[in-house]
This record gives structure tokens, sequence and C-alpha cells, in this order.
């Protein structure tokens, strides 16, 4: 089958007035009519404030759609060339394909997707529900596939749970299109789980080894890792940091998604604020001597080079790589994070500090700390940027603990109006 051709993609800034709704624009050839459309996309790049904010936006969505394009993206003929009908007419397994086909989601997401589908798929076959119509599926079929999937593919019950949100996702995709009425995968319980190692936060103790260590042997990352239990910021948001996303002036970090650079799980922009204990940290790594699209926590290797090797030396001689987690033109790979952090944290003593917990587990310990410091649910809720005090809790786990004190020791007497003392006897 023939591909359309297409224009580069280009951002129009009028020069650079933002009085004016800038845009990304280029044309698109239909392979078979020759037909020609000239499309527009604005993808929130407007709700910026500055030029050069704007400008980074626009480019990152031009970086989008050549990306799109290039994979093979086409615009509404493309379906309109096929049988319409045929879309009420899929299978489950098609329609599964489809909503892949035209899903649009980050290369990690997507892989992620994938794997989901390709269990199902596997299930299907198995129970004999591979030319079962998408329209036709239930809750029921779901729950079926899944049952199988635990006891034939061996998922654990955070498996079902992971697989399941990720299936509904896809699912809804296909309500977009009409070609489900409603989400067969929607209230389906998840299955009990026991706290995730990843989430168990550091004791006090443990944190003041962390730092001694690193304050001696790779200060740098120690500094990375205070982007973590200060802000909670995810590990591939910090990494995916330049230094034209730092305002130390203005006390705030800038996260604006682009999925080019596959930074944000969300496509919300956020401004999380640096405290100030997080300021001095962030001060002395000089982030003015270096050129504003620098990663703020880089590789010293090219891209081509042997990006990681300095970084998993076993032991003291890897963590004195002090040319690691510095401003550079190369960003440092998320792996290379946790390999660093099992050899010199997780590892026995005395290649290690022989702390069994992951280096995620900074987040929830910086959110528990801010719960016993004072701070409000919703201003930590706000921080991390969660829709939903659920997810929040779920990185503060001392808060159930903190309002079970706070009933304890508030709670009124039988007898006595609140906040009147006993008498005296």
């Amino acid at each position: 089958m023939p591909t359309a051709s297409y224009t580069d993609p280009q951002l129009c800034d009028y020069g650079g007035d933002i009085a004016k709704a800038w845009f990304v624009h280029f044309e698109i050839s239909n392979p078979t009519t020759g037909e020609v459309q000239r499309k527009q996309f604005r993808g929130g790049i407007n709700y910026w404030l500055t030029p050069d904010d704007r400008r980074h936006a626009g480019e990152g969505l031009a970086r989008e759609w050549r990306k799109k394009l290039k994979a093979g993206w086409e615009p509404a003929w493309k379906i309109a060339a096929t049988d319409i009908s045929h879309l009420s007419r899929m299978t489950f397994l098609e329609a599964l394909k489809f909503a892949m086909d035209n899903y649009s989601a980050s290369t990690a997401t997507k892989r992620a997707y994938q794997g989901t589908i390709d269990a199902i798929k596997k299930a299907a076959r198995a129970l004999q529900l591979e030319k079962a119509k998408a329209s036709e599926m239930r809750r029921q079929h779901v729950k079926l596939l899944f049952q199988y999937c635990i006891s034939k593919l061996g998922w654990s019950n955070a498996g079902f749970n992971k697989h399941l949100g990720y299936l509904h996702a896809i699912l809804e995709s296909l309500i977009e299109w009409e070609i489900l009425e409603f989400n067969p995968a929607h209230k389906i319980k998840p299955l009990p789980v026991a706290e995730t190692e990843k989430f168990i936060p550091y004791t006090p103790e443990e944190k003041k080894r962390i730092q001694e260590f690193f304050f001696v042997h790779h200060y740098s990352f120690f500094v990375y890792f205070q982007v973590l239990y200060h802000t909670g910021i995810r590990p591939k948001e910090i990494l995916a940091l330049k230094i034209s996303d730092i305002n130390l002036a203005g006390k705030e970090i800038k996260i604006m998604p682009d999925l080019q650079e596959e930074n944000s799980k969300t496509k919300k922009i956020r401004r999380p604020p640096i405290n100030n204990h997080l300021l001095p940290f962030l001060r002395e790594l000089h982030l003015e001597q270096f050129p504003p699209e620098y990663y703020v926590f880089g590789s010293p290797f090219g891209p081509n080079g042997n990006r990681g090797k300095g970084s998993e030396l076993g032991g003291i001689s890897g963590a004195r790589r002090p040319d690691y987690f510095r401003p550079s033109p190369t960003r440092v790979k998320r792996d290379t994070v946790t390999k660093l952090w099992k050899r010199l944290v997780m590892s026995p003593e005395p290649d290690g500090l022989g702390i069994n917990k992951y280096h995620y587990a900074g987040k929830r310990t910086g959110g528990d700390d801010k719960i016993l410091a004072g701070m409000d649910l919703d201003a930590l809720k706000e921080l991390y940027g969660h829709g939903s005090k659920f997810m929040t809790e779920k990185y503060a786990g001392i808060v159930k603990q903190v309002r079970r004190e706070h009933i304890i020791d508030h709670s009124p007497a039988f007898l006595d109006s609140p906040g009147k003392k006993k008498p005296s006897h």
C-alpha cells in the first residue's frame, strides 16, 4: 500500500508575538486520491506566557508530529477508505490491535500495553474467544481471560492489577471509536497485594548512613536523590530535566510533557516548588555556567559512547565517578540509576551499605517526613501532581498513623463538652 507524502511539521510563531495563537502545521497527501490536507495542531502550547517557553513547547510538539508521521500516521481518510461498518464487526482481538495502532502514548507505555495484549491473545485462543465480537464482550469474559493468565501464565496479584489497569485504558479508547458501548474491564475489583518493597521508607538510621556515604563518595548522585526526596518527581522525569527547566530565582521546577522525551506520565504541565532545603543543593551545581539545553543530571559519554559503564563499576570505585549526574548534553538512562543504587546501597557490606531498600522509596520517605512535619495532605497531593488523595496516600503511608494518633489525642469524653477541661477534684 502506498504511503502518504507530507511536509515537515513546522512551528508558526508569528515572529514571537504571544498575543496570537501559535500552532504546528504541515500538509499531507492521500496516496490514493491525491487529496491534500493542511493540518494545524496547538497541543496546549499557547498556555505558556513567554516566547521562550512557548517556542520550547511548540518545537516539542513539532518533534512529536515528525515521529508520528514517520510511523505512518494519516488523517481521517485512512479510515474512510476502509469499510466503516467493519469497525462494529471487529473481533475482540482485532479491536485490541486497532486500539494499539491508533493509541497516542509514549514508547514505553505502548510497550507495556502490548505485553498485556499479547497475554490476552494467548488466553483468548486457549478459551476459544478469539472470534468473539468486541461488541459482545462483557465483564465476565474479561474475568475469565484474567483468571487464565493467573493460573496458566503465572500472574501475581500485583500483575493482575497492573494488566487490568492497562487493559482498561486500551478499551476506553475503543469507546471513543464507538467500537464498544461500555468498558468490559470497568469495576473489576483489583486483587489484594502486600505492600511493595519499593515503597518501604528508610529509617532515620538508614537515612543517616545514606547521606554520609554519598556525601563522601558520590555527591552529585546525592543531589539527584535530594530532588526525588524533596519534590517526589519521578526518576525518569528528573533525568529528563534540562537546565532551562530549573528556575532558582522563582524556586520552581518546570515539567512540560513531551512525548518525544517521554519525560512525564501525565499530559499536565507541572511546576513543583523548590523548598529551602533543596535550593542550596541545586545552586551548587552552578547551572548558569552551562547551556540551557543541557540535562541537569547528565552522563559524561556521548549518545554513541560507552554511556553507563563508569557508573556501574562495583563498590566504592564505581561511586567515585564524579562526572556522572552533572550537567551534560547526554541523558542518563533510567536503569543506570537502578544499577548504581543496587551496587552502592543494596549490596552487602563492604561493597555496599547493605540497606535492602529501593531508591524509589525516597519518594515515600519524603512524603512521610512532610506529613510528620505538619504538611497537609492536599498540599502533598499538589506537589506530587496526583489526581486523587488515594494515590498520594500510597506515597505517604504515615497518614493513617498520624490520623490515628490525632483521634487518640483529641477525642472528647462522653460527658465533657469539646474543648472543656475536666473539673479538678
